[in-house]
């Protein structure tokens, strides 16, 4: 019953701020759109059928129609609209929930009947999640209908999205009620908890750009181990035919240029380490909100490689035909190539302990200094 009462005191609240229940219709649209493309013999189908655009591989019963569809829920529709403009609206639908709470006035009719502080901070909480819940459940439900019905796949994978987005959602959440609990400000909470959301973009952008750097060194200093191991090939080969061969002296300054490229690379590499190793540590104890979403993408994806990076690439056609290009780090196509499918296979051995378990103990953190104020707090 004191559940019930604060779910209805939440719901009642975000309901006089009609900000709630136009995200929910905005979502309700974006299903609508999404549902809105579709596939033929000749290729994918917009509004509808109002249009047409012909392909020889993405069309019905194709593994690329699979790929576009399935990829523009998980890499643009999760991405861009659950994870950045809905959780906006989200925030700030919310973020005047607590201050509000603990407001004079308000805290005291709660905290005057039989349930313990903390029990009432934490059930407070989770009502709150509750509504994010509701709105991306609403949106993967659609989702679901229209993968089901326009290629056939009735997945349930793709209602993963639901704890993914909340446990994001989560993150954020938790700093915004800290804020909103000691200022008792709904817009300072607001502002704070974006300052933060930007400093966590900052920390994981910096260390990817500085993970490839570090990546593209080590492919490099490979690289030049196999220039040189060639090339000593080669002169030891024709030295035993002559020892006046003219080409002795190209190949003899060909290794040592690749062993001072290899050097320089060497150096870049260990200097790089030093800015990499804190930021990746900064990473390591602090959320993860592009690799908590990026679970969908590596849940979702099709291992065979027809998923919507592939499209975007333009390599359909060597999937296709199962062209498999050797890595040749004589080319730099090649080396960042492989620096970035070395990236892609660090990124996604990162077990769900390291991206979602080490978040949740930040995220307890946070919270256990909200709910320590909460009861300490003279209201």
């Amino acid at each position: 019953m004191q559940f019930r009462a604060l779910l209805i005191d939440a719901y009642r609240q975000l309901s006089a701020a009609k900000l709630f229940w136009v995200t929910v219709g905005i979502s309700v649209l974006v299903v609508i759109g999404f549902g809105s493309v579709g596939f033929t013999e000749e290729g994918v189908s917009l509004g509808f059928g109002l249009t047409e655009i012909e392909s020889e591989f993405i069309k019905a019963g194709s593994p690329w129609a699979r790929g576009l569809y399935i990829g523009i829920f998980s890499g643009f529709l999760v991405k861009v609209w659950l994870a950045w403009i809905a959780a906006v609206l989200a925030l700030i639908s919310t973020c005047s929930i607590f201050p509000e709470f603990v407001h004079s006035g308000s805290i005291e009719l709660t905290i005057s009947k039989p349930i313990g502080r903390l029990k009432l901070f934490f059930s407070k909480y989770l009502v709150s999640l509750l509504f994010v819940i509701l709105q991306v459940s609403i949106f993967c439900l659609g989702i679901f209908l229209c993968v089901g019905l326009r290629i056939g796949e009735w997945n349930p994978m793709i209602f993963a999205a639901v704890p993914i987005v909340a446990t994001f959602f989560s993150y954020l959440f938790a700093v915004c009620v800290l804020v909103g609990i000691v200022t008792r400000s709904g817009i300072t909470a607001l502002l704070l908890t974006g300052l933060f959301w930007m400093m966590l973009w900052t920390v994981q952008t910096s260390e990817a750009v500085l993970n490839r750097f570090v990546l593209q060194q080590q492919v490099d200093i490979e690289r030049f181990d196999e220039g040189i191991a060639d090339t000593k090939n080669k002169f030891e080969i024709i030295q035993k035919v002559s020892d006046k061969d003219d080409r002795l002296i190209n190949l003899e300054n060909r290794i040592n240029s690749f062993q001072s490229d290899k050097e320089a690379s060497e150096e870049a590499l260990v200097s790089l380490t030093k800015w990499h190793t804190p930021v990746a540590w900064a990473l390591a104890i602090s959320p993860k909100n592009a690799q908590t979403i990026g679970l969908l993408d590596r849940w979702l994806s099709d291992p065979d490689g027809f998923d919507i990076s592939a499209i975007m690439n333009g390599d359909m056609r060597s999937i296709e035909n199962v062209e498999v290009e050797e890595f040749d780090r004589t080319t730099n196509g090649a080396r960042e190539r492989e620096t970035n499918r070395r990236m892609q296979e660090e990124y996604e051995s990162n077990s769900l302990w390291y991206i979602v378990g080490t978040s949740l103990l930040f995220e307890g953190f946070i919270l256990g200094l909200a709910s320590w104020y909460f009861c300490r707090k003279d209201f």
